[in-house]
């Protein structure tokens, strides 16, 4: 499947993989993860997770990075639900939409993560 486009391999490795007893991923939920995908690897973290599809139609990752582990779901609705934690002392969820969601991402990874 193309979405006529440049497409992160991992993207493309879950579209050549899958599991036919799931609905196949919408656009919406491709593209958010491609930009996710881009980020980390712009900075150049090492990633331990992989998206995983799910049989909500989504995309699921658990990304740890220096002590801080990011729970990010791509919602076939077009929002990012996530939760991040450090240790057993801090805790975020919420869900947004893309654009709010980068720089949430960032703010936590830039600041180790800060409590609402």
């Amino acid at each position: 499947m193309s979405l006529g486009f440049y497409m992160h391999p991992e993207i493309d490795d879950i579209l050549n993989n899958l599991d036919l007893e799931y609905p196949v991923p919408s656009p919406v939920v491709l593209n958010n993860a491609q930009r996710i995908l881009n980020y980390m690897d712009d900075i150049y973290t090492e990633r331990t997770g992989k998206f995983e599809h799910t049989p909500a139609e989504s995309l699921y990752i658990c990304w740890k990075v220096e002590g801080l582990e990011f729970h990010i779901e791509c919602l076939k609705n077009g929002n990012i639900l996530y939760t991040f934690r450090k240790g057993v002392l801090g805790k975020s969820y919420g869900t947004e939409t893309i654009d709010e969601f980068m720089p949430t991402l960032q703010n936590y990874l830039l600041a180790g993560i800060y409590y609402r």
